[in-house]
């Protein structure tokens, strides 16, 4: 014996629903991590790679103003696991962190009214006086789109490679820190 209907059930319409926010958000995310990405093998800091191991960091930038543990609580820099502790090695406006395991990422770069802190990213020159003009020629529309005519807030920028990428914070229309950052 057949039954016919012609009413759907319940479930089915919030299935739906749910499938069509779910393609949403994808798109969205998509079009965030292709638009605008970020290539941490073109960032350089006194020859620094963005990756680099703690022996070079010393012999570029001598011994650490201090040395902590990092103590993220999510995150790829997560010390979760006796063997993965991660430290920081901290010079005051710059900080880089790794472990003997893996190398160390510049984990933060505070530019603001230093004019002697210079980022290369590739042949470009990112400083206290970089504007947001320039950031945009850089890195792209979306920074414009982002912005607007706002000359203050952040922007995280995706890697090209991995899940992780950059933020950019911004003052007075001027760069003022670069910071790793890495989803939880």
């Amino acid at each position: 014996m057949k039954y016919h209907t012609n009413h759907t059930p319940k479930s089915y319409h919030l299935s739906q629903k749910m499938g069509t926010l779910s393609l949403i958000i994808f798109l969205l995310t998509v079009e965030l991590c292709f638009a605008q990405s970020i290539d941490f093998d073109l960032i350089k800091y006194n020859g620094l790679n963005f990756y680099s191991t703690k022996s070079e960091i010393e012999k570029k930038l001598g011994k650490p103003t201090k040395v902590y543990d990092s103590n993220h609580e999510c995150g790829f820099l997560l010390t979760d696991f006796p063997d993965s502790k991660y430290l920081t090695l901290d010079y005051g406006k710059l900080k880089f962190t790794g472990n003997k395991k893996e190398l160390y990422v510049i984990e933060q770069i505070h530019l603001e009214n230093d004019n002697s802190i210079i980022i290369k990213y590739g042949n470009r020159n990112l400083t206290c006086g970089t504007d947001l003009k320039e950031l945009i020629e850089i890195f792209g529309n979306k920074l414009a789109k982002h912005f607007g005519k706002k000359l203050k807030g952040t922007i995280v920028l995706f890697c090209k490679k991995t899940d992780d990428g950059i933020r950019i914070s911004i003052k007075d229309g001027k760069l003022t820190q670069l910071e790793y950052w890495s989803p939880c």
